[in-house]
């Protein structure tokens, strides 16, 4: 068994922090005694999730944050609080992500797997930068899925308005996400602030896609006893948030503690700097 890497002095903020890999996520960092930044939607939630990892690392500092990460306003809020309650950011965690059966839109206009899953980690990574630089060697992660292989952007219907599937809609998101990811380890290059995707593979034990349709629900039970424990599934991000051998690693995506290739579009230069130029028109309010 490998040694815990030493996070004493590093602060991680991790978004979705109130169960499953968020909540897994946090744990283990605590245990290697990183300062934790929950972020939560419910107050709530948030406390419980933070008494439990102070129950079990007594001295961990942690510390809760609240918005609702559908609101682009609520979302810019969330950056506020952190540049002024924080002196240093080391590590960010975009692990929060929806995924529902039916089309639902937010106060914003968008679609809710879209705003959340990747509108919310581009506002929360562009606001946040500045405090990422000035912490030394910082990182960022976003949390991906395989199902980004699926995925299609449509630059004429990025909001599904035309035609919605929850599947559909969760892969797009996925996939404009690991193209953000890439674009900004690009733009970051040589700043000392590295970008990562990370896949935790097939996990149970997430709250995503309790709000599927019956028959999503039912196939998710058949398939349980073939997925991965969500504390496993937390590995890789903790790896990739912790290991010393990173610190220098950009642009990878990462799944069981391994680099592995991303297909066709996710390396489209020109694609990508599309979608950054269209989520800032979208967020620009």
């Amino acid at each position: 068994m490998q040694t815990p890497a030493d996070m004493r002095g590093k602060t991680v903020l991790v978004t979705g922090a109130t169960s499953g890999l968020g909540l897994a996520t946090a744990e283990a960092l605590a245990a290697q005694r990183a300062r934790i930044i929950l972020c939560a939607r419910s107050p709530e939630r948030g406390e419980a999730a933070r008494a439990r990892l102070l129950a079990a690392a007594g001295d961990a500092e942690v510390h809760v944050v609240l918005a609702d990460l559908s609101s682009r306003a609520a979302t810019l809020a969330l950056v506020d609080e952190v540049l002024r309650s924080f002196d240093r950011l080391d590590v960010l965690i975009n692990n929060a992500g929806v995924d529902v059966g039916r089309r639902e839109v937010t106060a914003d206009g968008l679609e809710l797997t879209f705003a959340v899953n990747y509108v919310a980690p581009f506002l929360i990574s562009n606001g946040l930068l500045e405090l990422l630089r000035t912490s030394g060697r910082a990182r960022i992660l976003n949390v991906a899925s395989t199902g980004h292989k699926a995925g299609k952007l449509e630059f004429d219907d990025l909001q599904s308005e035309r035609r919605f599937s929850g599947q559909r809609a969760y892969n797009n998101s996925k996939l404009a996400l690991v193209m953000f990811t890439y674009e900004l380890a690009r733009r970051l290059a040589g700043t000392g602030v590295t970008v990562n995707a990370v896949d935790p593979g097939f996990v149970r034990g997430t709250r995503i896609g309790g709000t599927l349709p019956l028959g999503y629900q039912i196939i998710g039970t058949i398939m349980r006893p073939f997925m991965a424990p969500v504390r496993k599934g937390a590995d890789t991000i903790v790896w990739a948030a912790s290991d010393p051998s990173l610190e220098r690693t950009t642009g990878q995506y990462f799944k069981r503690r391994r680099a592995i290739p991303t297909e066709s579009p996710t390396h489209d230069e020109h694609l990508a700097r599309r979608l950054w130029k269209t989520t800032e028109a979208l967020t620009a309010q």
